[in-house]
């Protein structure tokens, strides 16, 4: 490796037809296998037309530019010990070489480790031994990193490549879509000598007028020529500007199929698939990638419908090329997508996964539509808000939005203002108030104060804590405390017990978090129990600051609203509080807000439930307690249709039968209701269809 910055100077006065930017993060077990692709690249070396620069990093000895001549190389810089897992530096290198390097088109290069969007607890793009670093995907730095550059250059990258592992996924296709033309990238694992440099580059240098698709093609057919009857591998290119499309049909066709239960078929396509293994050369159904090409070609074989058609001609539209060695892989297409073939898999990275643009896709509602197996709450609804209230002691309730993977609805819940009575409190910092039966308390590990309730952590487990005291709710009321805990996903389990009530919680909660959960009237102790069974523990649960709170007078308002709005008519005059919980179509309930509060200093008109009625109704008055008013109910031309006793009223609600003072039906139509007494009157309408 040789000085010779005087040699490149006049390299860097005009505009090439092609730079290529090969990003080589070697400062890990690769090492070695960059000085052999320096050796390829230094056999074709840069010309007047295309020029090859590199930043390569390796153990101990750090980072270097080099700029890539014939049979040699010449260093530009040193930049010692550095992080090439970092996104600025990924930044600062391609801004730098397209500044000083620039051509019509550029062909960028991402060289090491890799393992698509996510693969825990390694890689996702890179190792970086002297950080200890990773690139990740999901995470938004290899994006940052591109959005960065393109907003310096203004330049959409002609050709983008990974010389790494299993990165030709869509989940990392779609982190490019606005900043690269033609994404090159093998599906599977990559053999370690990586790409045939001198075969690629000696291609462009022989015709540097080339474009991005014609070299993505031939470096394909290189590539898989260069390794045929070494090992399996599958290359592919694929066009980005296509795949919004693609993306667009699929939200499509997804929507149409999850209106009703997921067909068997999808089971018997699932397990028949092409799928991508991560460690090994041997696909397995248990393999938690998939050639989503493979799995669309299926469902539109066995499920076809004209959704399916459109979009598997839209699939096959955004593959440029697809090549492969190996009977392993024959069912291969162009792109891979994550789909764990079970539940339990998809849960545990299925937050991660929504840090990808695809995410925003349909995809993560599909496949929790598949395993038909969610046991993931909603998000709490952030807050709840009323609005003015109108001459009629009419609101509007309004809430955020609680996001899901399955279909959400909202329950309302009312009760009167500052009526809430504590049942129990229990800070958790003795047994005082509870029954213990293998739990303990713990002081190492309080959300508040200086002890909390532990489970216990061991194989069969059968523990419980268990209120001294009957706990009575006349009406409906709450209960509140924090949790903290780590278990077997599904087969330990804490659960929570009161009034034929249930809340069960597995998995890990990352923390304390709160639970507050609506109680239904009832009587009995409450119980919370810690179950496990005879195979993995991960560390139990603990429990801190139990609060439970009877609300007298409160009641549901309205169930299974699908909006995040709900008008209130003709509340009776009084103050009141409104939260709000949300609940999926798999009966996972969030936990219940804030309350937010509404007060009301008119009295209401009188109206019915139901409103409009048919046959008969309870008709609301509203008026001062003192008061013992009478109740007329006239037609609207002013004739009087019924007389009502005052005994009759009974909680400020009277029943009509819909009949006249003679017995005889009224017919179908809109009447007055009067409501007076010394000096108050409250006239209200209500109809009647027939």
């Amino acid at each position: 490796m040789k000085l010779g910055i005087f040699l490149i100077l006049p390299l860097m006065l005009y505009a090439r037809e092609w730079t290529a930017l090969v990003y080589m993060a070697a400062d890990n077990d690769l090492a070695q296998w960059a000085d052999s692709d320096l050796v390829e690249m230094e056999a074709v070396g840069s010309s007047d037309e295309f020029s090859i620069v590199v930043q390569v990093d390796k153990p101990y000895i750090g980072a270097k530019r080099l700029f890539i001549g014939n049979g040699t190389s010449y260093e530009l810089n040193n930049l010692g010990i550095i992080d090439m897992c970092d996104q600025e530096t990924l930044f600062d290198f391609l801004e730098w070489g397209m500044r000083n390097y620039p051509a019509e088109k550029y062909f960028i290069i991402l060289w090491d480790h890799g393992s698509g969007w996510t693969f825990t607890p390694k890689y996702s793009y890179g190792s970086d031994w002297s950080s200890g670093n990773e690139l990740g995907i999901y995470n938004g730095d290899l994006q940052n990193a591109l959005s960065s550059l393109y907003a310096y250059t203004g330049e959409k990258i002609d050709l983008f490549a990974f010389d790494a592992c299993l990165m030709q996924q869509i989940e990392v296709a779609f982190e490019l879509v606005d900043y690269a033309k033609i994404f090159l990238a093998p599906q599977t694992l990559c053999p370690i000598k990586g790409y045939c440099y001198d075969r690629i580059f000696s291609y462009i240098a022989d015709d540097p007028n080339r474009n991005e698709k014609d070299i993505a093609q031939a470096a394909i057919s290189m590539i898989i020529e260069t390794y045929a009857d070494i090992q399996p591998v599958v290359f592919s290119a694929v066009e980005l500007s296509k795949l919004d499309a693609f993306k667009k049909s699929f939200d499509e066709y997804a929507e149409s199929m999850m209106s009703g239960s997921p067909n068997p078929l999808f089971v018997l396509i699932r397990d028949s698939v092409q799928t991508i293994p991560v460690r090994d050369q041997t696909p397995s159904p248990d393999d938690e990638f998939i050639d989503l090409g493979d799995f669309i070609r299926r469902i539109d074989t066995f499920l076809g419908n004209s959704g399916s058609q459109t979009l598997v001609e839209a699939y096959e539209q955004a593959i440029l090329a697809v090549h492969y060695w190996g009977n392993d892989f024959a069912e291969v297409t162009g792109l891979t997508i994550w789909f764990p073939r079970e539940y339990r898999l998809f849960k545990q990275l299925v937050d991660e996964y929504s840090g990808l643009d695809w995410a925003y896709s349909w995809w993560r509602q599909f496949i929790n539509w598949y395993y038909d197996a969610d046991d993931i709450r909603p998000t709490t609804v952030a807050s709840i808000r009323a609005g003015n209230v109108g001459s009629n002691n009419d609101f509007k309730l309004s809430w955020s939005t609680s996001h899901d993977l399955a279909p959400v609805t909202y329950t309302v819940f009312e009760a009167i203002s500052e009526s809430t009575v504590t049942i129990l409190h229990d800070g958790c910092e003795d047994s005082s108030q509870f029954t213990f039966q293998g739990f303990t308390i713990d002081s190492s590990n309080a959300y508040q104060g200086t002890a909390c309730f532990f489970s216990g952590n061991s194989s069969n487990l059968q523990n419980s804590i268990e209120s001294r005291d009957i706990i009575t709710l006349q009406d409906m009321g709450f209960i509140e405390l924090y949790l903290y805990y780590n278990t077997e996903d599904i087969a330990d389990s804490l659960i929570i017990e009161f009034a034929g009530f249930q809340d069960i919680h597995y998995g890990w909660s990352n923390g304390w978090q709160r639970r507050r959960v609506i109680l239904p009237p009832g009587s009995g102790r409450l119980r919370i129990s810690y179950r496990t069974n005879a195979s993995i523990n991960q560390g139990g649960c603990y429990i801190d600051e139990i609060d439970i709170k009877a609300k007298p007078g409160s009641r549901i308002v309205r169930q299974y609203l699908s909006d995040t709005t709900l008008y209130i008519f003709g509340k009776t005059r009084g103050d009141y509080e409104y939260a709000v919980f949300s609940q999926d179509s798999y009966n996972n309930i969030s936990d219940l807000t804030d309350f937010t509060d509404v007060s009301l200093d008119r009295y209401a008109a009188p109206y019915s439930i139901p409103g409009p009625f048919q046959t008969d109704c309870q008709i609301v008055l509203d008026y001062p307690d003192s008061l013992h008013p009478s109740i007329k109910i006239f037609s609207l031309g002013g004739r009087l249709i019924r007389n009502i006793d005052p005994d009759q009223i009974d909680n400020k609600r009277i029943y009509w039968d819909g009949k006249d003072e003679y017995g005889n039906n009224v017919g179908s139509g809109m009447y007055f209701v009067l409501v007076k007494c010394d000096g108050f009157k409250k006239l209200g309408k209500i109809a009647r269809q027939r």
